[in-house]
């Protein structure tokens, strides 16, 4: 009987902490409404997050795309379901088909456009609209193999 509940609270608590898997449709779950912000003197657009996103909030995930090495000696760096020609600012996508990353130190190596799957804890940005809408945080990257 002791082995059956350990093997029970085994897998419920690995199934609770293991990362989940995610792809950029499930991203795209998010649409923005017009609000004015005081503080700005205007209209901002500030994103709403859909069922299929509001529970990864604070959640460890796993993600593949492309690495774009924006300022890598600053640590700035953002994962793209698309490569750097194709990203959201050049016509396809949206801010939501884009992640910054907050790289754990020693995985910061990486080329323009090199296809990574990237493991971090997921943040929906619901305030600060200067850039994206999504951070993740302790994050990992290796070279996806062919």
């Amino acid at each position: 009987m002791r082995k059956l509940t350990f093997i029970i609270v085994f897998f419920i608590s690995s199934s609770l902490f293991s990362q989940v898997e995610i792809d950029w449709l499930k991203l795209r779950d998010v649409y923005y409404k017009s609000e004015y912000a005081e503080d700005l003197y205007g209209y901002v657009q500030i994103p709403y997050y859909g069922e299929a996103v509001e529970p990864l909030d604070n959640k460890e995930v796993t993600i593949t795309g492309y690495m774009l090495t924006l300022s890598p000696d600053e640590g700035v760096f953002v994962l793209s379901e698309n490569p750097y020609a194709d990203c959201f600012f050049c016509g396809f996508g949206g801010p939501e088909s884009a992640i910054e990353l907050r790289l754990k130190p020693g995985y910061d190596d990486f080329l323009m456009d090199e296809l990574v799957v990237v493991t971090g804890i997921l943040r929906l940005k619901r305030d600060d609209v200067s850039s994206g809408v999504y951070i993740m945080d302790n994050a990992t990257a290796i070279k996806k193999e062919d």
